[in-house]
């Protein structure tokens, strides 16, 4: 079996629970704590369990696949969790995000589509662990990009709940933390450096999400601002391990991050 095989036999299994979370009807439990004081209710539904099932499988499914390229076989290629995540992360969005269509049509347009990125993003992750230069940097720079694309869907979607920021910020802080770990790991840096980056990064915007959450404003003009800001950090990080920081860098990024702003602020839903 190829890999093109195995990457379709795992996204047709994930497809299929998704399906089958349509029909399927599993009661839901309530917990209360009180932290910080304040009373919160968590309520643990049927749709959560079958996300945390759906994206184990996605990122055992991914691992399955990156264990059959050479270099993970020579062992050459020391971690390959951080290829777990992008997938991971688009499972969860495709189980929380489709059942929201507003039509059949909408949902299975959204189904294909999605099965179809999701075995594209584990396909472009094995090409990364490649040493051709060509398609490993072509491969880098799609999955950068679908990676804040897939922040922006994630960020729109957790300022959408009109939560506690107890419970937003640690979500926002959650997927920050994991993108920034998958979009850091192809630079070549210790692990242990990676992560500290990601939870520097990951901190930043959990206490953004937390200055939201006081704005009464479009759930999309809040997410596209925490992807820019994301978007900034990020890229001020890897010019900084790269060693080509400098004033001109900066402001380079604080222009873009202004520009944003502006266009967002100006032309972006009141």
């Amino acid at each position: 079996m190829n890999n093109y095989d195995r990457t379709s036999v795992i996204v047709g299994v994930i497809l299929v629970g998704i399906v089958l979370l349509q029909v399927l009807e599993i009661p839901a439990r309530a917990f209360q704590f009180e932290p910080f004081g304040t009373p919160l209710t968590v309520r643990v539904t049927g749709t959560w369990i079958v996300s945390a099932l759906l994206v184990g499988l996605s990122c055992a499914g991914t691992e399955t696949v990156m264990r059959t390229h050479p270099a993970v076989r020579r062992r050459t290629v020391r971690y390959t969790f951080p290829t777990w995540i992008l997938p991971g992360l688009m499972t969860a969005a495709l189980v929380l995000l489709l059942p929201r269509s507003p039509t059949i049509l909408y949902w299975l347009v959204g189904l294909v589509l999605g099965g179809g990125i999701l075995a594209w993003l584990m396909l472009a992750h094995y090409h990364t662990l490649g040493l051709d230069e060509r398609p490993r940097g072509m491969s880098v720079i799609v999955l950068r990009l679908s990676a804040y694309l897939l922040g922006l869907v994630l960020f729109t979607a957790i300022y959408r709940t009109r939560m506690r920021s107890l419970v937003t910020a640690t979500a926002a802080t959650l997927v920050a933390f994991l993108i920034s770990l998958s979009v850091l790991s192809n630079e070549k840096l210790p692990m242990k450096r990676v992560f500290l980056y990601a939870a520097v990064i990951a901190l930043v915007l959990g206490q953004t999400t937390w200055a939201f959450n006081y704005w009464r404003a479009d759930s999309l003009t809040v997410g596209v601002l925490m992807m820019l800001f994301f978007y900034v950090l990020v890229g001020v990080v890897q010019e900084y391990v790269r060693g080509a920081i400098d004033r001109q860098v900066v402001v380079e990024f604080m222009a873009v991050a202004a520009l944003g702003i502006w266009i967002v602020m100006r032309y972006g839903p009141r």
